[in-house]
């Protein structure tokens, strides 16, 4: 993809989407997709090939405890009763500036199991971190990790 006139994606050029939680805007989010792989050695103690194992698809998210509100406010109108048995269908995270074309990354049945919050004295905001995993799988611009 072509950088236009020396932009390069920044904060700004990413959208976030969270499925059913229109109006929340997390600050950061962060996943990887990795999968165990190992060398399976032969004859010799020489490599012969490989073998793979498991995938483990990991997600983290900050935003403001005003979103994090929100979120629970909507899982509670849908009769959710615990934050920690819910599952995201898709959160999106796209990217792309003015003039680009946007690529978009889909991470898929998103399910959180850590939540920390602090707030002290000074604070200017008050921020939420969460945890978890997506044991649906993680797509970069629609290909499979």
């Amino acid at each position: 993809m072509a950088i236009i006139n020396g932009r390069c994606y920044d904060w700004n050029s990413v959208t976030l989407g969270i499925s059913g939680c229109e109006n929340v805007e997390p600050t950061e989010i962060s996943y990887d997709a990795e999968r165990d792989e190992e060398v399976i050695y032969g004859k010799g103690g020489d490599p012969r090939g490989y073998g793979t194992g498991n995938r483990k698809n990991s997600v983290k998210m900050s935003m403001l405890r005003e979103d994090f509100d929100e979120i629970c406010n909507v899982m509670q109108k849908k009769g959710v009763k615990s934050f920690f048995n819910h599952i995201f269908e898709k959160i999106t995270v796209s990217y792309g500036n003015d003039g680009q074309k946007v690529v978009t990354d889909t991470l898929t049945n998103v399910k959180f199991s850590k939540f920390s919050g602090k707030a002290s004295q000074g604070d200017k905001s008050i921020k939420v971190d969460l945890e978890g995993f997506a044991f649906g799988g993680v797509n970069i611009n629609g290909m499979k990790m």
